[in-house]
């Protein structure tokens, strides 16, 4: 599974390459210590403006993710630190963040004995794997152009998740501005998108927005239940440019490194461990809080997703009469076709079964 599809199997709004935003014209007033400081009245246009034409530069903090789904525990989800959908979705996860431009980003997803790092720096991206001490390295396409997101690291970031979010505004969502908190220790304001659709899972998403720099520090995504069905928040943060050695990489000494001299590495080999050689792009149907994504089986009809037809799920999977599998959680469900197509959304199980019968897109 490729990075990029990782993300959309933890979201079903549109996947789109999220920006660091912010910006210093919306500064708050003087706050008070409590939960809700007093800031300036912003509106939900002024602060959707503020953070699509924000601009941060450089950031870095700690970010807590935690997925309350109902999933058991999956293969590799348990203390390891995997950056992959089994680990993320369920449980939480703690990662340090360092962000410098678009050519400097490092990810570092901690585990109880163990630590997975992305780092980009310039053409470079390194991939380490401490408990297997493996090494990848890609060398990017000199042409910027040609790389321009190739290796974005903002998917696994607040900012990344807060872009997704706000991709699926359209009239079908209700925006509004709830009140003021504090996360990670600076005053922000909430703004909240309640779908108007019903056939959504999402009952609404709280966005907390950084009042002095305009960039999302926390998502809170909600389904039926009282507590977020998935959260995303900073515990702490700077706005400092992060020192230039964060970026630089070393491979430790006996750590096996798997080099890629054209840039395509991580992605090729990631989906070759996935789905195999003969499989077809996965896309995305319909549009907003009701899209679908759909990932095609592999040629001999396998199921192109590894690791959804293992055994902890089947607490929480249901045989339909047609054969086809369906598996249920707080906000997402995944649709097991027998064909071995894949049907992943934030959407009531109907949809999940249109789109498989080739009525949703």
């Amino acid at each position: 599974m490729t990075s990029s599809l990782r993300r959309r199997v933890f979201w079903s709004v549109p996947a789109v390459t999220a920006v660091a935003v912010t910006a210093g014209y919306l500064l708050p007033s003087t706050a008070s210590a409590t939960n809700h400081p007093v800031l300036p009245k912003r509106s939900a246009a002024q602060l959707l403006a503020a953070v699509q034409t924000s601009a941060v530069q450089h950031l870095s903090g700690t970010v807590v993710e935690t997925a309350r789904l109902g999933l058991p525990s999956l293969p590799g989800s348990d203390s390891a630190a995997a950056l992959s959908w089994q680990t993320l979705v369920t449980g939480t996860h703690t990662a340090r963040l360092w962000l410098d431009g678009p050519d400097r980003q490092r990810v570092a997803l901690l585990g109880q004995l163990s630590e997975s790092d992305v780092v980009h720096n310039g053409r470079d991206v390194w991939t380490y794997a401490s408990d297997a001490r493996t090494v990848g390295h890609t060398v990017l396409p000199a042409d910027a152009t040609k790389r321009a997101n190739t290796h974005d690291l903002h998917g696994y970031t607040p900012q990344g998740a807060a872009a997704q979010a706000l991709k699926a505004i359209d009239p079908s969502t209700a925006v509004s501005v709830d009140r003021t908190a504090r996360v990670a220790g600076q005053p922000v304001y909430t703004l909240v998108l309640t779908p108007r659709d019903s056939r959504s899972t999402v009952r609404r998403v709280l966005i907390a927005i950084d009042a002095a720099h305009s960039v999302p520090l926390r998502v809170q995504v909600y389904g039926a239940a009282a507590k977020p069905a998935f959260e995303t928040g900073f515990t702490d943060v700077s706005f400092a440019r992060p020192a230039a050695s964060v970026f630089r990489f070393t491979p430790p000494k006996g750590a096996k490194v798997t080099r890629d001299l054209l840039g395509t590495m991580p992605e090729q080999q990631d989906h070759q461990d996935a789905t195999g050689p003969q499989s077809a792009q996965p896309k995305v149907l319909g549009t907003g809080w009701t899209s679908v994504l759909a990932v095609p089986a592999t040629k001999d009809g396998r199921s192109s997703v590894a690791g959804l037809n293992g055994s902890g799920l089947d607490k929480v999977t249901t045989t339909l009469p047609n054969g086809d599998r369906l598996v249920r959680t707080a906000l997402v469900n995944v649709l097991l076709a027998r064909d071995g197509r894949v049907f992943v959304g934030a959407v009531a199980p109907a949809v999940l079964q249109q789109a498989a019968a080739g009525h949703v897109g």
